[in-house]
């Protein structure tokens, strides 16, 4: 039997069928919808659900009328980049419903409308629930939510903050607080007062003062803060820091942006030491009237610098720090950079554009480069949606340009050892859009981009610009559609792009393809929803367009002459090719199987194209002679089975002898 089994549960083996070879569809972006907000309006609620067993669904869509009746309500289902169903509130009613049949898969739930005009604000609620049962609502797919007037514009010189503070241990904290007159001081003193839920601790009315003094028990606190700008330079800063007992770490520590001023720019210092911060104002495509950095750590103002002042040396804790920068253009756009290092090393570096009019001013800066190395940088107009008026750009490093254009093209340069800034002044229409590329490689032949940024110039309506990562060569189809919900959009277009070259684009809606190599592309939008439409909806999908192919053979090992059996599915393909043994010709497109002969050992390919290239799939048959003595005639015979014989004779020969038994002892 040793040797029987073996074989047995071999050929067992060789029944089953082995897919050796499954294509897979690496899809860029997978097909999506998305809502797009007119300037404005309020944002929409949406939720994302899960639906894991087919069933019929019911959303209803219920305006609770608190605290009055919404002037309108929408709630729209999208599935990948498909519009499932939707439905809008028609006043009197207070409810709407969509019905999704054999919902399975992944949705996006979303509502939007207009509140009630006396309120500014209204809720609702969206049930997501069996058709069989609307009010069992399934909670993981249901929302509840408000529709809000978005608030007249702020004063932007104000700021408010808002700060949770966990006291651990209690005992008597010091609350102190500085204006850093940064860029300008405050028009007036922060004013700060401390709660605990809704019960003030301190500072209510008029305020905490510095320096002040207040005893907390553990606990959780809350502080406000509410500071305003100088009404002319409409930026500022300032630092509050709250310590306690001995030992204990400050509740808080920190440095807080007012009015204009932008987010600060981290650095690290690895050790106690004197450190410079300089600004550099390159006077590109102007100069600036006004470039200046503050350097804090915590709530403490290490010390302020200006371009016209130039640099300043300072002690610097170990730990975080952050610069703060604040610039004002003069008579065109500027761009300037901050620099933050020791002795040895550079600490932070940023670079900043400084708008003025529609002359937009950008600075970019690259990964390090090597020195020495001759480098291009280059610059293109993507004439998208609009030309642009003008676009000049330069290349700087260490405070000083290294060359520049006066319009889109090329140009070398040779740095040192660093990153280096790329400095664009885009000059935008009148009344419109642009886009342009900027980026970087080395000047030898076929080098790869070292950088690459695709920029929006002008901001009505280029609304969205994302970068995808390509890991292999292929063919994708680029799919934009306008799901004409509420109404069709007045512009909607899709610009794929790469180094500064755009590989197609779409206005309106549609399809192109486009070969890709790996390497990031950059994707930009342009979506404006309908005159008098706050939202609109399309859909977009960037999908493998090569054929795909999976092929199997059952089995894959056989003895020589004996059939196996081919099978196939094809997708994207217009014409097959079979190559292989006897298998040859153009096999149907989509599926199908064929069983061969096999007579030595075979590769079998089968190769496919179609309008995004080709591809092809290989399955290998093994074939092997047929044991000696198989056919008969002087082979030897398995000791195991000559034993499996023998007791299968014994067996029979017993039984003939039993019966001849029972029957002599039934005779008369």
């Amino acid at each position: 039997m040793n040797g029987v089994l073996p074989r047995l549960m071999a050929a067992v083996a060789l029944l089953a069928p082995v897919f050796l070879a499954r294509a897979q569809t690496t899809d860029l972006l997978p097909a999506q919808t998305r809502l797009v907000s007119s300037s404005g309006a309020p944002a929409p609620t949406e939720n994302d659900f899960s639906i894991a067993v087919a069933q019929d669904l019911i959303v209803t869509l219920t305006d609770l009328q608190v605290p009055a009746a919404l002037s309108s309500a929408t709630v729209v289902v999208t599935q990948a980049g498909t519009l499932v169903g939707s439905a809008t509130l028609a006043p009197p009613a207070t409810t709407a419903t969509v019905k999704i049949a054999g919902a399975v898969g992944q949705y996006v739930l979303r509502v939007f409308g207009a509140p009630n005009a006396s309120y500014s604000i209204g809720t609702f609620t969206a049930c997501v629930a069996p058709q069989s049962g609307p009010s069992n609502c399934i909670q993981s797919a249901s929302i509840a939510g408000n529709i809000s007037t978005p608030s007249a514009a702020a004063d932007p010189t104000v700021s408010t903050l808002s700060v949770d503070l966990r006291v651990v241990t209690g005992g008597t904290y010091t609350v102190t607080f500085a204006d850093d007159k940064f860029p300008a001081a405050l028009n007036a003193a922060p004013n700060l007062a401390l709660f605990q839920g809704s019960s003030s601790i301190a500072g209510v009315p008029g305020g905490i003062q510095s320096g002040a003094t207040v005893a907390l028990n553990p606990g959780t606190y809350t502080l406000l803060a509410i500071a305003q700008a100088d009404q002319t330079v409409k930026a500022g800063s300032y630092g509050i820091a709250i310590t306690g007992p001995a030992g204990v770490a400050p509740l808080l520590n920190s440095t807080f942006p007012v009015g204009l001023l932008g987010a600060a720019s981290p650095a690290t210092n690895p050790t106690p030491q004197n450190l410079t911060v300089k600004v550099v104002d390159f006077a590109f495509p102007a100069a600036l009237a006004d470039a200046r950095a503050l350097v804090t750590a915590g709530a403490a103002n290490l010390g302020t610098v200006s371009a016209a002042g130039g640099p300043l040396s300072f002690a610097a804790p170990t730990g975080p720090l952050q610069i703060w920068s604040f610039a004002t253009a003069g008579t065109k756009a500027g761009t300037y950079e901050v620099d933050l290092t020791s002795s040895t090393a550079s600490l932070r570096q940023a670079a900043f554009g400084v708008n003025n009019g529609n002359s937009l001013a950008f600075a970019f800066l690259t990964p390090a480069l090597d020195a020495g190395v001759s480098y291009q940088a280059t610059a293109a107009d993507f004439l998208f949606p609009q030309a642009l008026q003008g676009l000049q750009f330069a290349v700087a490093q260490s405070g000083a340009i290294l060359n520049q254009a006066a319009a889109a093209g090329t140009v070398t340069f040779t740095p040192v050892s660093g990153p280096v800034a790329l400095l664009v002044d885009a000059t935008t229409p009148a009344s419109g859009n642009g886009l342009f590329d900027v980026n970087v490689k080395k000047s030898a032949a076929s080098s790869p981009l070292i950088f690459d940024k695709t920029q929006a110039a002008g901001l009505s309506g280029l609304f969205d610009s994302q970068a995808i990562i390509v890991g292999g060569s292929g063919s994708f189809d680029a799919t934009l559609t306008d799901l004409d919900f509420p109404a069709p959009f007045n512009d909607l277009a899709l610009v794929v792009s790469s180094g500064g070259t755009i590989l197609g684009k779409i206005f309106g809606g549609g399809q192109f393809s486009f070969a890709a190599t790996p390497g990031t592309y950059q994707l930009t939008f342009v979506a404006t929803p309908a005159v008098q439409q706050a939202y609109g909806i399309y859909a977009v999908k960037i999908v493998n367009s090569a054929p795909v192919i999976t092929l199997s053979a059952s089995p894959t090992a056989v003895v020589t002459g004996a059939a196996t059996t081919l099978s196939w599915t094809t997708a994207n393909a217009t014409a097959c090719t079979a190559s292989g043994g006897s298998w040859t010709g153009s096999p149907a497109i989509g599926s199908g199987s064929v069983a061969l002969s096999v007579t030595a050992t075979t590769i079998y390919t089968l190769t496919c194209s179609g309008a995004g290239g080709s591809s092809k799939k290989s399955v290998t048959v093994t074939a092997t002679a047929a044991p000696a003595g198989s056919k008969g005639g002087g082979g030897k015979i398995d000791p195991g089975l000559i034993l499996v014989l023998s007791g299968v004779l014994l067996f029979g020969l017993h039984t003939r002898k039993s019966k001849r038994r029972r029957g002599r002892a039934l005779e008369p």
